[in-house]
């Protein structure tokens, strides 16, 4: 009988809520006015937040400490902007990493006048200082690719950050399955893991996982994983050391 792996899962009705008539923010961690005792930050992990927002509507975040900020659209498109310049809409089918130092006000709104639009934005402590302005890339992904396997999204080094701007601390995987399909995912030696399902189900290292359900693990090399059900989607954050 294998061993099972340290972990901690983060149930999708127990996450934090902040709710107006106009937003709606549920936390799997502690964030702003949303506090639990047992919802404490995931090594640098401190935030992934699924915010709803109606049609028109904008919220701001005072960035604490220097982050990476990714927005990924859940239904519609998001509105960004960081002040000094940097702006940018995130489309269906595609995510924004912002590297934020301290200091930074981020805006998200919704462009559309009359629909809801729904996001994640997952945010991850810096592990070097980030000087300068905010700066953000857009990555784009074809959905059809993410069919039955993870697909990473976001590696430690994004493509148009320049060359003096430290690796990311982080890398991120989409991937959409039907049921009883599997996979593998490696872990690199000092990292840990966070999985959170979007849709659907999921079993992963002898876990049940439902929408909206977190899991953490750590000291674990590989990471076994199967859809439940049909249209199923996985986000990994693989937390490097």
């Amino acid at each position: 009988m294998s061993k099972q792996v340290p972990g901690k899962i983060y149930l999708a009705d127990q996450r934090g809520l902040l709710e107006t008539n106009l937003f709606r923010r549920q936390s799997t961690f502690n964030f702003g006015a949303s506090q639990s005792e047992h919802k404490d930050p995931f090594g640098r992990l401190y935030g992934l937040n699924e915010e709803t927002l109606a049609g028109g509507h904008a919220v701001e975040f005072a960035v604490a400490a220097d982050s990476y900020i990714v927005l990924l659209p859940i239904t519609g498109a998001v509105a960004y902007s960081t002040g000094g310049g940097t702006r940018g809409t995130v489309e269906a089918e595609e995510l924004t990493t912002i590297a934020a130092p301290a200091g930074t006000v981020l805006t998200l709104r919704n462009p559309f006048g009359d629909e809801l639009i729904s996001l994640l934005h997952i945010w991850v402590r810096a592990t070097q200082p980030l000087v300068g302005p905010p700066l953000a890339t857009t990555t784009a992904f074809n959905g059809q690719l993410l069919e039955n396997q993870l697909r990473a999204l976001v590696s430690a080094r994004l493509p148009d950050y320049p060359p003096s701007a430290p690796d990311l601390p982080f890398r991120l995987s989409l991937g959409r399955f039907m049921g009883r399909q599997e996979t593998t995912y490696q872990v690199q030696p000092g990292s840990s893991l966070f999985a959170f399902i979007i849709a659907g189900a999921f079993e992963l290292e002898g876990r049940l996982l439902h929408e909206k359900d977190g899991l953490a693990l750590w000291n674990v090399a590989e990471v076994e994983l199967e859809a439940l059900s049909n249209h199923a989607l996985v986000l990994v954050l693989e937390l490097l050391p």
